[in-house]
């Protein structure tokens, strides 16, 4: 019923469009081109998320990226393919990844500079949709069964530090798409590092994130990593109701209170060049009474000198 109300609402709708991963923290070149190159490796990594895996049409996102350092680790490069299906939309990107990296100071510090270009498709599931109108915009807008390419490209500064780092970027920079209106997405992230002892360190981050449209959202983490081997971390996403964008019809309080939620993420390293990543989402607000099934699983492998990450760890 909640559902009915908002498409029926809504001539024009403002929805999830920005594609949302909890496991960001381990990858963030999901988020960031600047990332491209940061680990000084060869890295390869796919990630598949199922969002409230038992509602009809909900968002499933699958994304495979890969990046690596040139130039004595001043250039970084790489690429990503990410699918989306979110109802009868699907969204498909492609992009390549490119960074320039300044060493700062002796300590390591290092600023790096990151944009991606690409194309992204959308199209709409035929057999999802039923119209009742023959002057529908599906129809003359040319959107239904005919998929419509455009130009894409993102920014982005990311900032790293031996025990913190800070990362700000720009997505979704060509917004014009026929009928969908696509926001640019912004995105800060923050981390730094808290070390126990040899064996033990706690990682706390924050990440915002913002269409300046719709709520922002913010999700605090904290992971702990265990001998090198094992990330366990916990993260919590939460709407910020602001007054100046809050809609108070069942549309905008439908979109914030989806935003809550509680994530339980792992991150195990198998092998020098092999790890895996599981994350579980628990929604917090109304939604729990429908579904309780998020899952994300990532899949990872990297290429490169196995003393490197004992002399020079990548944390971030």
């Amino acid at each position: 019923m909640l559902l009915a109300a908002v498409l029926l609402y809504a001539a024009r709708g403002h929805a999830q469009q920005g594609v949302i991963f909890s496991q960001y923290a381990f990858n963030g070149l999901v988020l960031n081109p600047a990332y491209a190159g940061y680990k000084e490796k060869f890295n390869s990594t796919v990630l598949y998320r199922n969002q409230w895996a038992n509602i009809e049409g909900s968002p499933t996102t699958i994304s495979l990226l890969v990046d690596g350092a040139m130039l004595n680790n001043l250039l970084g490069v790489g690429g990503h393919i990410m699918s989306d299906k979110v109802g009868v939309q699907q969204t498909l990107s492609f992009f390549t990844d490119y960074s320039y990296r300044v060493q700062l100071d002796r300590q390591g510090t290092r600023l790096a500079f990151g944009l991606s270009i690409g194309a992204t498709q959308l199209s709409l599931d035929e057999t999802m949709v039923r119209l009742h109108d023959n002057h529908d915009p599906l129809l003359t807008g040319g959107l239904l069964g005919k998929p419509v390419f455009r130009p894409d490209f993102n920014v982005g500064v990311f900032l790293d530090h031996k025990r913190f780092s800070l990362g700000l970027s720009a997505t979704e920079l060509w917004r014009d798409y026929k009928l969908v209106q696509k926001n640019p997405q912004l995105y800060f992230t923050a981390a730094t590092l808290i070390p126990i002892n040899r064996h033990y360190i706690i990682k706390p981050s924050i990440f915002y994130k913002d269409d300046f449209i719709m709520q922002p959202s913010i999700d605090l983490n904290v992971f702990l990593l265990m001998r090198d081997k094992v990330w366990l971390g916990v993260l919590w996403r939460n709407g910020l109701p602001l007054k100046s964008r809050l809609d108070k019809t069942v549309r905008g309080e439908a979109f914030y209170s989806s935003l809550n939620a509680l994530t339980f993420l792992a991150e195990l390293f198998v092998s020098d060049n092999l790890y895996l990543g599981y994350a579980y989402d628990f929604p917090l607000s109304k939604l729990n009474q429908v579904t309780l099934h998020t899952h994300e699983v990532m899949l990872g492998f990297t290429m490169g000198k196995k003393a490197q990450r004992v002399l020079t760890p990548r944390y971030f």
